[in-house]
């Protein structure tokens, strides 16, 4: 007997979904044996599922309430496409009708976000406007901006807008949720280039910077990560390099910030190791031995 690869967990949703949309009456422990996955699995989606999309239940049946559907707040397919082609998803169901097209909350922790403000954004990328609003950064310093707006980008849950800045004269990533007072610029054209419009589509990482030479990290896996990044990978340039007779495997990444990879080593330390290059095994040595004496520190 053959099996089909199993698809990662945001493809299963979404199929999930576009099959709730054709109102399909799906059958939990039907639905967990054609995708390979546990009736725990399956139940655990449809509750995600369920938080934004009307559901209706039954000894183990799911469907859509199309009473509810018609009453719902719809965001605007744009936010569903940006979040699809981030990581190289292709959503047939967004090219018919109005009615085909769901919430993207079920696929992505879509917390704090306003939709206002996401609406404002499209419109301002559609437009060709250039936009401004006030700008909380890291240092918790609030400053005026205003910006020739290329994409969103989504990472890790949250949402970003992707643009030109018109003080630094970069391509800048900006976090949503420290975008106040957005406006569009009406009178303002955006002023881009190919070349920056290229680069913001290629970017890779809210970390990631053209100013950067990239550069590749080695990892070794062992067999109990592996199984899980073949099927979600740490970071969009992951490649199998090599699979090891103990069931580990060699993966290959390039990115231009430690800080596009190192957290997600750090959450699958001790199953994870980094070969190369040695400036990265140092700092992920010298986080874990200034932790440990943290933690020792707060020992009381």
């Amino acid at each position: 007997m053959s099996y089909k690869k199993h698809p990662q967990p945001i493809d299963r949703i979404v199929e999930i979904v576009k099959r709730l949309y054709a109102f399909e009456r799906l059958k939990v422990s039907a639905v967990a044996l054609e995708y390979g996955v546990s009736d725990k699995t399956i139940r655990r989606d449809l509750q995600k599922i369920a938080k934004h999309l009307p559901l209706l239940s039954w000894r183990g049946i799911y469907q859509l309430d199309k009473a509810e559907l018609s009453k719902l707040q719809r965001l605007p397919s744009e936010l569903l496409h940006a979040f699809a082609s981030n990581i190289g998803l292709q959503i047939e169901c967004l090219g018919g009708s109005q009615s085909s097209i769901p919430l993207i909350s079920f696929a992505i922790a879509y917390n704090g976000i306003s939709k206002e403000v996401a609406e404002e954004i499209i419109k301002s990328i559609d437009s060709g406007n250039k936009c401004a609003f006030t700008y909380t950064n890291n240092k918790n310093e609030r400053k005026e901006r205003s910006v020739s707006p290329i994409r969103l980008y989504t990472e890790r849950g949250k949402w970003y807008l992707i643009a030109k800045d018109d003080l630094r004269g970069d391509i800048r990533t900006f976090d949503f949720l420290k975008i106040r007072n957005f406006r569009v610029l009406n009178d303002e054209k955006a002023v881009l280039s190919n070349e920056e419009i290229k680069e913001a589509s290629e970017r890779s990482s809210v970390w990631a910077s053209s100013n950067t030479t990239p550069f590749q990290v080695r990892l070794y896996a062992k067999e109990y990560a592996r199984r899980y990044l073949d099927e979600v990978p740490l970071h969009r340039s992951q490649t199998l390099e090599e699979i090891h007779s103990d069931g580990g495997a060699i993966y290959t990444y390039t990115i231009t910030h430690p800080m596009e990879l190192l957290p997600e080593i750090k959450t699958w330390i001790p199953h994870l190791f980094i070969l190369s290059p040695a400036t990265l095994k140092e700092q992920l040595h010298n986080d874990l031995h200034t932790y440990q004496n943290e933690m020792i520190k707060m020992d009381i």
